[in-house]
Order: structure tokens, then C-alpha cells, then sequence
């Protein structure tokens, strides 16, 4: 049971640690993933898209708030059968 407990923990730590990390990415990163992405190769000028740099800024941004609300909802449920099984 200790076991099952621990590794139920290590993931919902996990989850939203990763959460984190997609929202830092997306917050603070994502307009350098864009212009690097786009940039062609050999090239010293180039234009980026508005839509590219948004794309880059809110779907890690999105990813990383599933992943947080995810551990949420599974810490919420380990926690209601952890109280119901004391009782």
C-alpha cells in the first residue's frame, strides 16, 4: 500500500512539475521557438508570422495548464480515497 502511495505521488509531483515547465516555456520561451523556427536556412533576414508566434506562445501554455489541473483533479481523488479508506 506505502508503495502504490509513493508512486501515486511521484506523479501527481511530476505532473505538475512538467506543467510548470510547459508554462515557463510558453510564457518566456515561445517567442525564440517561434523565430526559430521559422528562420530559413542560410538566410540573415526574415519576417515571422504573428500566428506562428502565438501558436508557439499558447499551446505550450495550454499543455502545461492541463498538466497542472490534471494533478490537480488526481491529488483531489487520492486524497477522497485516502480520508474514505481511514474512516
Amino acid at each position: 500500500m506505502f508503495q502504490k502511495q509513493t508512486k501515486a505521488l511521484i506523479s501527481i509531483v511530476t505532473l505538475f512539475l512538467g506543467g510548470v515547465l510547459f508554462v515557463y516555456v510558453g510564457f518566456f520561451r515561445g517567442r525564440d521557438i517561434a523565430i526559430s523556427v521559422s528562420r530559413p536556412e542560410g538566410t540573415n533576414g526574415w519576417t515571422t508570422s504573428q500566428e506562428l508566434i502565438s501558436s508557439c506562445i499558447y499551446f505550450p501554455i495550454i499543455i502545461g495548464v492541463s498538466l497542472i489541473l490534471l494533478s490537480i483533479v488526481f491529488s483531489s481523488v487520492l486524497f477522497i480515497h485516502w480520508i474514505n479508506k481511514s474512516n
